[in-house]
Formats: structure tokens, C-alpha cells, sequence
């Protein structure tokens, strides 16, 4: 689902979606660390779509999307190192 979110985020209006879906790709993408990634992290992800979708927060102009996809794609970034 998350691949499907990266990619239609952007043809419903929404690219902060798509990015926020990617970051979540980039999580689960490898077989070896998808089993062991922290839930905490996946559901993050699930709520700041949720929210964005919800407060209509479309792209990373806006100041509280910009904090989302900052903070995600960085905890993803260090959990991958």
C-alpha cells in the first residue's frame, strides 16, 4: 500500500503523501530489515498521511507537512544505517 501512496499522492493533489508514502517504502523495502523495522516508525507514517489527507496539508510548503517528512524521512534514514 505504501508503494501505491507514493505513487498516486500526486494525481489526487496530495505529492506530501507521495513522499510520505516513499520514506515508507524506503523502510520496508528491504526483505531483511522489513520484519525488524520499528512499528512505531510504520505507524508514524500511517498517521502523518492520515493527517495530511485529513487537514488537507498537501505538500512541504506547509509548515506542519514539512516537519512530517523531515522527521520521518530522517528516522528512516538512521534506522537504515
Amino acid at each position: 500500500r505504501a508503494h501505491d501512496l507514493k505513487g498516486l499522492g500526486g494525481t489526487y493533489g496530495f505529492p506530501l503523501v507521495s513522499r510520505l508514502g516513499a520514506s515508507m517504502c524506503r523502510l520496508l523495502e528491504d526483505p531483511a530489515t522489513r520484519t525488524t523495522a520499528p512499528v512505531f516508525l510504520v505507524d508514524a507514517h500511517i498517521g502523518a498521511i492520515k493527517a495530511a489527507v485529513r487537514d488537507e496539508i498537501r505538500d512541504s510548503d506547509h509548515p506542519v507537512g514539512k516537519a512530517l517528512v523531515d522527521e520521518l524521512e530522517g528516522r528512516v534514514a538512521d534506522y537504515l544505517k
